[in-house]
């Protein structure tokens, strides 16, 4: 099969993975498909991705997307998912950096964490 002939394949099997997922993603209820946000975004994202980069792939690489014996998207998602992500850790560091400087402003104001009546706090509407 020609270079041309696998890129077709895979651009109609990555479009009908993603219309397969969003169809399983919309039978469940408003609550489950809230909970599903992240993933949701991943698949989209990584079909994007995937569909932006199918003109630089090569065979050997179009070959082997085609003969993932599980869908494309989700074994991309699930992998990503497997990684350890940083981006936790640097939010939990930033919101405890931020939670101490607001615990030391608190102390340098002398209230105690008692708030100004004066409306003049840095938490005070303006």
């Amino acid at each position: 099969m020609e270079e041309r002939e696998l890129k077709s394949l895979l651009m109609q099997r990555l479009h009908l993975e993603l219309l397969l997922f969003k169809d399983r993603i919309l039978q469940k209820e408003k609550e489950d498909i809230f909970k599903s946000s992240y993933e949701i975004e991943i698949h989209v994202d990584l079909y994007e991705i995937l569909v932006e980069r199918a003109d630089l792939l090569k065979k050997e690489a179009l070959r082997g997307l085609l003969h993932l014996n599980t869908g494309i998207l989700g074994s991309f998602y699930q992998e990503w998912m497997d990684r350890k992500d940083g981006s936790y850790e640097e939010l939990s560091a930033y919101v405890g950096d931020r939670l101490e400087l607001l615990s030391e402003m608190e102390k340098s104001n002398g209230t105690g964490g008692k708030e100004d009546d004066d409306g003049t706090g840095y938490d005070q509407a303006a």
